[in-house]
């Protein structure tokens, strides 16, 4: 009983300590704040820029987006600086939560430069820490989860490699008011289990960069991500499939030069699927002007199904055409057709030959373009 009293007791007196603090706390930043200005920045007095250290945690990556030139990315930003006009005699750090007293203290206009659309995470509160010691130094976090863009260059894709960076500047102030720069320790911290879908991170980099504008030149930072996209999904997607599909073209040349419903529907089928897997393809990628790795891939690979249906279009046209002079079909060595003399003669047997030649050049002819297209483009992305 004795003890279950003392504990509330405790409990007690630790609530209206933490309450005793709480409103000390914000006397004195109340006191503090009479006479502060909010638009002043906490250097202006001595006449030189605030220097705002940066360090950020790269929580998630999310994938790059190749059709709208983007990438999501979900970031802790943690700001610091020094405002000697918040010393204060208080031997502890304090966390304002007030959204309304942050207003009343000078923050950095810090934004993305390259950013397309951004949020700050409101569950279950707001994830905004702003804190400040005795001292005046201020910590002011923030996560953020934010689209920017990323310029891409498409011409060995799927085999290709992006630069994607972060640029952070101030929006308003210029060099002379606020000076940004990377904490020295780790100023970016990645997870260990980080992933990116369909890319590996080579590497990044982080540096300080100004920025001249017709307004000002601005202090800003840059991180520098190295991205290798993951070929394996595109390789069992996309060039699997049009393999077969233009191994199962070959097929119409074991059949008779005679068989038109068989030959055509082979021709047919296999081009309008071609087309077809190639229409999905240019949905993923942006309408851009130059030539893609997968646009000479699929680009060979029609040549070669459309080719094997004009091939079969001039072996059934020698197939029935007819010879109607005697003389040249004597000095032709495969021009019989028919069981009798009598029977039309026609190049049934030249178009027959045509078919056995085809046999082997087109296949031979796919696989030189191998050959030439693999190492090509291989070797550049293994590089990387």
């Amino acid at each position: 009983m004795w003890s279950s009293f003392f504990t509330q007791l405790l409990a007690l007196l630790f609530i209206a300590g933490c309450a005793t603090g709480i409103t000390q706390q914000r006397k004195v930043l109340e006191q503090l704040l009479k006479s502060y200005d909010v638009n002043e920045w906490p250097d202006a007095d001595y006449d030189r820029p605030t220097n705002i250290s940066i360090q950020m945690f790269i929580n998630s990556f999310g994938s790059l987006n190749a059709a709208n030139m983007d990438y999501s990315i979900d970031v802790f930003l943690r700001q610091h600086w020094v405002d000697e006009r918040l010393k204060n005699s208080l031997n502890r750090s304090m966390t304002i939560r007030d959204p309304e007293m942050q207003k009343k203290i000078w923050r950095p206009d810090t934004y993305f430069h390259n950013v397309k659309d951004a949020e700050i995470h409101t569950v279950t509160m707001p994830n905004i820490q702003f804190r400040v010691t005795n001292t005046g130094q201020i910590l002011y976090s923030v996560r953020i989860n934010a689209k920017l863009s990323c310029i891409m260059n498409f011409k060995h894709f799927p085999f290709d490699s992006q630069d994607c960076c972060i640029l952070i500047s101030s929006y308003a102030n210029t060099d002379e008011i606020i000076h940004f720069h990377w904490v020295e320790r780790i100023p970016i911290d990645l997870p260990d289990e980080l992933e990116i879908a369909q890319f590996d991170l080579l590497g990044y980099s982080a540096s300080e960069e100004l920025m001249p504008l017709q307004t000002g030149n601005f202090s800003s930072l840059k991180v520098d991500f190295q991205l290798r996209r993951q070929n394996g999904y595109h390789i069992l997607q996309t060039y699997v499939p049009t393999v077969l599909i233009v191994s199962i073209s070959w097929v119409s040349f074991w059949l008779d030069p005679n068989s038109v419903p068989g030959r055509v529907s082979i021709g047919v089928t296999t081009l309008l699927t071609l087309t077809t897997l190639a229409g999905g393809i240019r949905q993923q990628l942006p309408p851009v002007s130059y030539i893609k790795a997968i646009d000479v891939w699929v680009g060979m690979c029609m040549i070669m199904v459309f080719g094997a249906l004009l091939e079969f279009t001039l072996v059934n046209w020698l197939a029935n055409k007819k010879i109607l002079d005697t003389q040249t079909c004597q000095l032709m060595p495969m021009c019989k057709t028919g069981e009798d003399d009598e029977s039309p003669k026609t190049y049934v047997n030249q178009a027959r030959f045509l078919d056995r030649i085809s046999r082997a050049l087109f296949p031979g002819s796919f696989l030189l373009f191998n050959f030439i297209y693999w190492p090509y483009y291989l070797s550049d992305y293994n590089l990387e």
